[in-house]
C-alpha cells in the first residue's frame, strides 16, 4: 500500500474518531470511507489501537517531535512557533470537525495515548526551557522551566477558552500575549530583551 493510501486511511480514521469517538468507530466503518480492503488496512495497522497511535502521531505529536523545518532557537521565536503549531493544529482540525470535538476526542482517548502526549509536551517544555535558560543570567537559569511552563499554559489555556466559546484561537492575540509574558519574566530577571528575539 502506498503512503498516499496510508494517509487516506489516517485521514478517514481521524475524521471518524472526531465525529463518533474512538469507541464508536469500527475498522469496518473506516473502510467504508476509503477505497481499500481490510487486508490493505491491516498491512499498515495491525489493530485499531495501532491506527489510533498513528493518528495521534500524525495529527498531534509529529509537528513537535519531527518538525519538517528547523525550529527556531531564540525564546521569542520559539514561543511564536508554539503559538503557530497550536493554532495550525486547531485550524486544520476545524476543517474536519469542531475544535470542541478535538478536545472531546483527546479526553476520551487520553488514557491510551498519555505517553505519546506526555512525551511531546515534555519535548516542547525542554526546548523552551533550554532556549530561555540560554539568555538568562546563571543565577536565574533555574526559573527557565517555570517560564516555559507559563508560556505553555498560556497558549493551551487561551486556546481552550476560545474553543469552549466555539471560536478559533486568535493567533495575533496569542503572539502578543507570549511576547508580554516573556518581557515581564525576563526583564524581572535583568535580561536584555533584545536577546529574546
Amino acid at each position: 500500500m502506498t503512503s498516499e493510501a496510508r494517509a487516506s486511511i489516517l485521514d478517514a480514521a481521524f475524521r471518524l474518531f472526531l465525529e463518533n469517538g474512538y469507541d464508536g468507530t469500527s475498522l469496518a466503518r473506516i473502510l467504508t470511507e476509503v477505497p481499500y480492503s481490510k487486508g490493505a488496512l491491516y498491512h499498515h495497522f495491525e489493530s485499531k489501537e495501532a491506527l489510533l497511535e498513528a493518528v495521534i502521531e500524525r495529527f498531534f505529536t509529529a509537528s513537535v517531535t519531527q518538525p519538517e523545518q528547523t525550529r527556531p532557537s531564540t525564546p521569542s521565536a520559539l514561543a511564536h512557533r508554539l503559538v503557530d503549531d497550536y493554532v495550525d493544529a486547531i485550524e486544520s482540525i476545524a476543517t474536519v470537525a469542531t475544535p470542541l470535538a478535538y478536545y472531546a476526542f483527546l479526553t476520551a482517548v487520553a488514557p491510551r495515548i498519555q505517553p505519546a502526549l506526555h512525551a511531546a509536551r515534555a519535548h516542547v517544555a525542554d526546548e523552551l526551557t533550554a532556549s530561555i535558560a540560554s539568555v538568562m543570567p546563571s543565577e536565574h537559569e533555574s526559573a527557565a522551566r517555570d517560564i516555559a511552563g507559563d508560556l505553555m499554559a498560556l497558549v493551551e489555556g487561551s486556546g481552550m477558552l476560545d474553543v469552549l466559546q466555539q471560536r478559533l484561537p486568535d493567533r495575533r492575540h496569542l503572539h502578543e500575549r507570549v511576547d508580554e509574558l516573556l518581557r515581564v519574566h525576563l526583564s524581572a530577571r535583568g535580561v536584555d530583551l533584545q536577546v529574546m528575539e
